[in-house]
């Protein structure tokens, strides 16, 4: 990526398409429109939010990775024995049994919610030719008695499931989903009881069960930091205090895949009241939740320029560091540069707030 993307492209404010991983984009919060796309359509299948998700898409990302349960003061851990292959022709993966640790615990999400989920752990040195098979998963909770439930390995999904007595190769993490559609899914921020099966009929404990309690944000620490800055947060953001004033955000994925480029361009104004735009573009982790930003401004350029020239110079500005509290909210701390020719200045620090959700990545 240059070190500067095309000002004039954000200056227009227009949402450019950022990279995308093959599997991100294989496991689309949205669902497909019906009937769409199909053979003698004219336009392309539309996609839509899907309202039957169990958790804010924004909370939780692919790869889910081991020992997510470490923020979670309530997780709980169990050893159970699941079996091998029921259905298998060979009589050694009938006859198998693997103790595995399975820990089921929530991660707090925006707006008070949060997702649940579950891990499952082979012990080092297990076996690499003969494999237990995932139980089969159900749950009661108020009126709804032992309902069977959607996980999956790839999280916001609306069709994906991994099903009862599927081999377990490797250790995995797995997050509890809504079927779609369903008009009255299990809420999973509310208390529950979560039931395992085995499937060793001749076993006396066949079953294993956790009891978890309501949800409540204040006992998770991550729950009061700032969200993770990733392309849920790419939107127009406007200043309720004065009109005009905003700052387009877009977050992008690096072609590494390991860090992502934050870009933000700040409509605003200068000392005679008139427009001016700052620039900012930086690298950041995965996974961060605050970041600071070099800010510059251009001038020396030209109206709609037709002709190739130079490119047109920059001037630093100064410093802005922002963290998203939530879906709704962006703080920008800056400090500018007090030299800057008819430029804004000082130092401070202002919420801006969001204008709207981008087409597939609703933030909430």
């Amino acid at each position: 990526m240059s070190k500067f993307l095309t000002g004039a492209v954000l200056a227009a404010g227009l949402a450019l398409a950022a990279p995308t991983h093959a599997a991100q984009q294989a496991r689309a919060e949205v669902q497909i429109a019906p009937g769409s796309g199909a053979a003698g359509d004219t336009q392309p299948a539309e996609i839509f939010v899907n309202n039957y998700r169990a958790y804010p898409p924004s909370c939780v990302n692919a790869p889910l990775g081991s020992g997510l349960w470490q923020i979670d003061p309530n997780a709980q851990h169990k050893t159970i024995t699941l079996s091998g292959d029921p259905l298998s022709a060979d009589a050694n993966e009938r006859a198998y049994t693997e103790d595995v640790s399975v820990t089921l615990f929530r991660i707090p999400c925006s707006g008070g919610k949060s997702a649940m989920l579950m891990e499952i752990d082979r012990a080092s040195g297990a076996s690499t030719t003969l494999y237990p098979v995932y139980p089969g998963i159900h749950v009661t909770q108020d009126t709804k008695q032992n309902v069977a439930v959607r996980t999956a390995a790839d999280p916001n999904t609306f069709l994906s499931h991994t099903d009862a007595q599927m081999p377990l190769a490797n250790s995995a993490t797995f997050v509890f989903e809504a079927f779609y559609p369903d008009a009255s899914p299990i809420d999973y921020n509310k208390a529950l009881t979560l039931t395992l099966d085995n499937f060793i009929t001749s076993s006396a404990s066949r079953y294993t069960t956790f009891t978890v309690a309501n949800y409540d944000a204040s006992q998770y620490p991550a729950a009061s930091a700032g969200l993770p800055i990733n392309g849920y947060m790419s939107s127009n953001w406007g200043n309720p205090n004065q009109s005009g004033e905003g700052i387009v955000v877009q977050v992008y994925d690096d072609r590494d895949f390991a860090t992502r480029t934050l870009v933000i361009a700040w409509f605003t104004y200068d000392d005679a009241g008139a427009p001016f735009w700052l620039y900012g573009q930086t690298s950041l982790p995965i996974g961060a939740r605050l970041i600071s930003t070099p800010i510059v401004y251009f001038s020396g350029g030209k109206f709609a320029a037709v002709a190739a020239a130079p490119n047109v110079p920059h001037t630093n500005w100064g410093l802005a560091t922002i963290t998203f509290p939530d879906c709704g909210h962006m703080q920008v701390n800056y400090n500018g540069d007090a030299s800057a020719v008819h430029g804004p200045k000082g130092q401070g620090s202002i919420t801006f707030v969001r204008v709207g959700d981008v087409n597939g990545l609703v933030c909430q």
